[in-house]
């Protein structure tokens, strides 16, 4: 039985398939959303993975908390059935979980919330490019039926809804997830005070969906006057490691590639670097970018997406082609000579990511809310 300053809160059951750190955005976005509304709903987590890549997926992680929980078939049948809103987390990799509950949980005549995590466009960057094009076919024909039934598809920016919108699938809300500023210092704590732009960022996942093959091409143009850091793991890792060691000695040496970034230490990465590079080929919301925002850095993204609805060119961030390395390079070298203007820049992004956390926050509560509270 809950305690009494439970009792009174809706409880909401959220679902999905990726495990809580190399998971990325979606994985970082569904706990962020239970702390952050923690107050007024209670949430259970269900996954398919409480473990990492890099550990053994086949025994429960120790360390998951009371309210998380991988998924087995009774404790999903028994936390189904006493959710007052359930929340089905999908991507376009149709994963297993998250696939099933969203065909099965309208059964049980529960409000179901899918909030879509990826466009279209990402089956043409994950396993489902081998398919043929029927059955690719066949699985946005489901895909759409399943998404009629539940009670609100929640798109994470106004170019993913657009992009939904096109295929099919109808979205009720634009919806992004709250990106919070914590462990990040406050506006004026990145002042540069008149220091030139002279380190570039990439973070996140190596794969061509994320634009990483773009950058052996960015290398040799960007060094040796700028220093790359570049943090992360993925496919294409193999072939930048070969880039920069094919670099001449001069260039290579500004030039730092690791793993994979910790969350908790973000915020230290982002005060290495004084621009990010977000060189995504799709994108439904821009997490990365968020982070970058609140830490005071420059965001030079590709407009794929949800950058676009983050990004204003010259105002919030600077938008670029990133195969054209030219195009970059003349960005860096302007912010490089004109220290004024990357540090206006960078307080109108801070003041943008504000402005957007709040919103996301509020909004998501009172959409929450108003579901849970609605009449069986």
């Amino acid at each position: 039985m809950p305690d009494p300053p439970q009792a009174g809160r809706p409880l909401v059951l959220m679902a999905h398939d990726y495990p809580p750190l190399t998971g990325g955005g979606l994985a970082l976005g569904v706990r962020e959303l239970a702390r952050l509304l923690g107050d007024e709903l209670r949430f259970r987590i269900l996954s398919s993975r409480l473990v990492d890549h890099f550990a053994d997926d086949r025994s429960r992680l120790a360390a998951a908390r009371p309210d998380t929980a991988r998924a087995g078939l009774g404790r999903t049948l028994r936390w189904l059935c006493e959710a007052d809103v359930i929340i089905v987390h999908w991507t376009f990799s149709f994963r297993r979980l998250s696939t099933v509950l969203l065909l099965a949980a309208p059964l049980l005549r529960r409000p179901v919330v899918c909030v879509i995590h990826t466009a279209p466009d990402h089956c043409d960057y994950n396993r489902l490019r081998r398919l043929p094009s029927p059955v690719r076919r066949l699985l946005f024909t489901l895909m759409r039926h399943a998404a009629r039934r539940c009670t609100a598809v929640v798109a994470l920016s106004h170019p993913h809804a657009a992009a939904l919108a096109q295929v099919g699938i109808p979205v009720a809300r634009v919806l992004p997830l709250p990106v919070a500023p914590d462990g990040f210092p406050p506006a004026n704590g990145r002042r540069r005070n008149g220091r030139p732009v002279r380190t570039v960022g990439i973070v996140g996942e190596l794969s061509e969906l994320k634009g990483a093959d773009a950058i052996p091409a960015l290398l040799p143009v960007l060094t040796p006057r700028f220093a790359v850091r570049i943090a992360g793991r993925g496919s294409l890792a193999p072939a930048l490691t070969r880039a920069v060691a094919t670099l001449p000695p001069a260039r290579r040496a500004g030039v730092v590639l690791s793993d994979r970034v910790d969350p908790a230490s973000m915020p230290s990465l982002y005060g290495e670097v004084d621009c990010l590079l977000v060189l995504s080929r799709s994108e439904s919301q821009s997490r990365v970018t968020l982070e970058a925002m609140h830490a005071g850095v420059v965001v030079l993204g590709s407009g794929a997406g949800g950058v676009a609805d983050l990004v204003e060119d010259g105002e919030t961030g600077f938008l670029v082609d990133p195969d054209d390395p030219e195009s970059v390079l003349y960005v860096l070298a302007r912010l490089h000579a004109e220290p004024a203007e990357a540090e206006r820049v960078r307080c109108r992004a801070h003041e943008r990511a504000t402005r957007a956390f709040a919103r996301s926050q509020r909004e998501w509560r009172a959409f929450l809310l108003a579901i849970a509270r609605q009449p069986r």
